[in-house]
């Protein structure tokens, strides 16, 4: 039996270490193409809200305490419900005219329906103190929290898994794993005139 020179020592522990980089590098790279990205086009930056004075927001509040009903009929395509925030808030299809961020909360263009296999719905709303504030208590969910989509008679259960800010600037990108099936929220940031904050939720069940 003849023993290996240091040479081929050598050799084969380099061959190992480098086996052992391609490895770890291939599980990055995996991980990278999981998380991808994708970039949407939203209209958050007229919202004056959370700037006005106090005196004209309790105006405001004692004037209008609900939304025009002309911008609220309808049947809705679906009911966003997070219980932790008390938010139970219909949407309507994308091709309705009441589909508006300025009414509603609104069911972005590029968005998947619920049903559709590694789609995404993106849901978008003011954070406003005003009635049009329907996302303005989103800023209280962290991570592991729940949130609900209830559409054509199932029930969607999605769990928050990353929430991140980016400035305000007409449009998002979206970092999900495309492998799965999303809910993303959209709104302005508490207290920031110039941050939006996003809200990555994955289906965890469907009933």
């Amino acid at each position: 039996m003849h023993k290996l020179n240091n040479k081929t020592i050598v050799t084969i522990g380099v061959l190992i270490i480098l086996g052992g980089i391609f490895l770890l590098f291939s599980n990055y790279f995996t991980e990278k193409k999981e998380a991808a990205y994708e970039k949407v086009s939203i209209a958050l930056s007229t919202e004056k809200e959370d700037n006005t004075p106090q005196n004209i927001e309790k105006e405001e509040e004692e004037v209008i305490k609900e939304p025009n009903p002309a911008y609220n009929t309808g049947e809705y395509l679906g009911i966003l419900d997070i219980p932790k925030i008390n938010l139970n808030r219909g949407f309507y299809d994308k091709n309705s005219e009441v589909n508006n961020v300025s009414h509603n909360v609104t069911f972005l263009e590029p968005s998947n329906y619920p049903d559709e296999k590694n789609g995404n719905v993106i849901l978008v709303a003011h954070s406003g103190s005003s009635y049009l504030g329907y996302f303005k208590h989103l800023y209280q969910l962290v991570l592991g929290d729940m949130a609900y989509i209830t559409y054509k008679g199932h029930r969607y259960e999605y769990k928050l898994v990353n929430i991140y800010n980016e400035t305000k600037d007409g449009d998002v990108t979206i970092y999900r794993n495309k492998n799965k099936q999303t809910l993303t929220l959209i709104t302005c940031t508490k207290d920031s005139d110039t941050q939006q904050t996003i809200y990555i939720l994955e289906l965890q069940n469907i009933d």
